[in-house]
């Protein structure tokens, strides 16, 4: 069972290997918000967590693939405890980082000796110069290291051990929407889906993994009920030969049962 952490309304995966499961098992693509700790600025690649849409959630949580979990401690301030063993952990980081900080400046001295050396005496002159003397000098005056240059670790996860209840009822309706349908629907025909939005649609639907295929219908919920204007119908058709894919009109019937129109510029 894979749990999901509700959090401010929204909903997450942050285990790795639940993302992959996710992906690779039951075909839910989510999207990765979180910087990855290697380059953390730049906005191209993301990591965990990762963010579920609704119908994901919903489709989830109806097949018993997953369970909502609440975690109080993550939508409040940090804990006075939790707060302590933060900051002892980055002390006792830095506190590691000095030494190596200071053993790594050592090396870099020790290559370059004999020149130290030969400038202390060229300056002071030989008689009664102290090599070991002038050369602690310079290990002297390795100065400790700046906190602000110490190497942070960007954790995905909190690292307390958190309580968290299993929600089942109150945060998402039980009855599903057009949307949800629709999602589920196309889901069992094998297909992959992420959020339309930045096309304009709901979904936009892949034959296979997105990291591997392009979408090749954009999937636009509408109500079986209500007459479709003109308007819609050319702004749709516009959108779908811009984008250079298939608008995919979706409506439900009163049995549940999906009905899909395609929707393309002739000539």
């Amino acid at each position: 069972m894979i749990d999901l952490t509700l959090s401010n309304g929204s909903v997450f995966v942050w285990n790795v290997d639940d993302v992959y499961k996710l992906r690779k098992d039951h075909r839910i693509v989510g999207y990765t918000i979180g910087c990855l700790a290697s380059l953390p600025r730049q906005d191209q690649l993301l990591g965990v967590p990762m963010q579920l849409t609704r119908e994901e959630v919903n489709f989830l949580l109806s097949n018993k693939l997953a369970r909502l979990m609440k975690y109080r401690e993550l939508d409040g301030p940090v804990g006075c405890q939790a707060a302590r063993e933060k900051e002892e952990v980055i002390q006792k980081s830095y506190l590691e980082q000095s030494v190596l900080y200071k053993e790594e400046r050592l090396n870099q001295l020790m290559k370059i000796s004999n020149q130290i050396i030969a400038g202390k005496k060229k300056k002071y002159g030989s008689d009664n110069f102290d090599e070991n003397a002038a050369l602690q000098e310079e290990i002297d005056k390795i100065p400790q290291m700046p906190e602000d240059v110490m190497m942070v670790q960007l954790l995905t996860r909190p690292h307390w051990e958190l309580s968290g209840e299993e929600i089942k009822t109150g945060v998402f309706t039980s009855e599903k929407s057009t949307k949800d349908i629709v999602f589920s629907d196309l889901w069992k025909r094998g297909y992959y889906l992420t959020s339309g939005e930045k096309f304009g649609g709901d979904f936009l639907v892949y034959p296979g993994d997105p990291i591997k295929f392009h979408s090749h219908y954009i999937a636009v919920c509408v109500n079986g009920d209500e007459p479709l204007t003109p308007q819609f119908l050319i702004s749709k058709g516009r959108l779908g030969t811009n984008v250079k894919k298939i608008v995919l009109l979706c409506s439900v019937d009163s049995e549940g049962l999906v009905s899909y129109q395609n929707l393309q510029w002739e000539g």
